[in-house]
């Protein structure tokens, strides 16, 4: 069984495509005894663009599946939710959910882990922080919560009150 981190954002009907998209992550890949965990939600500007401000949170779960598999979960979940593929990078999104971290690996492919925008965006690493206070970036061995307490970057975000609908395996990270 691996750990794994998902960064999950909206900036077109956020409310809507932000629950849409833990509900499909929930169903993925959650269990009685794996259930998904999420942070709180985060509003922050667009970022490389300019665009409507997104809805923004970190999820987690633990599974046997692989990274390969992970990720077409996650391509799936994106394009049953309105998500073109083809839209260039910074642009709006109705659902954008990105494999984070799984375990400690690091690599290059199939796709980047860790994600080098954990360390770079505040709307990643505080709900990182937050979720997995203790965790340890597998290549700076900082824990998440330090490199969130470094942060010196300008963007700003604040936590919104969003509340989700029940589903069995669910956890909300509300202690902060």
């Amino acid at each position: 069984m691996s750990w794994v981190w998902f960064g999950i954002g909206s900036n077109r009907d956020r409310e809507h495509y932000i629950k849409a998209g833990v509900k499909a992550l929930h169903d993925a890949f959650a269990s009685e005894q794996h259930p998904l965990y999420i942070s709180r939600v985060f509003e922050s500007d667009s970022v490389g663009f300019a665009g409507s401000r997104f809805y923004n949170l970190v999820a987690c779960v633990e599974t046997n599946r692989s990274i390969d598999a992970i990720q077409a979960a996650c391509k799936a979940i994106e394009k049953a939710n309105g998500h073109d593929g083809s839209a260039t990078r910074f642009s709006p999104r109705t659902l954008d959910i990105d494999m984070l971290m799984y375990d400690a690996v690091v690599s290059d492919t199939p796709v980047q882990l860790p994600r080098a925008e954990i360390l770079t965006n505040a709307f990643v690493l505080w709900p990182l922080a937050e979720l997995s206070p203790t965790l340890r970036h597998p290549v700076t061995d900082r824990t998440f919560t330090e490199h969130w307490s470094n942060y010196s970057g300008e963007q700003k975000l604040e936590p919104i009150s969003l509340v989700f609908d029940a589903l069995p395996y669910l956890v909300i990270d509300d202690k902060n």
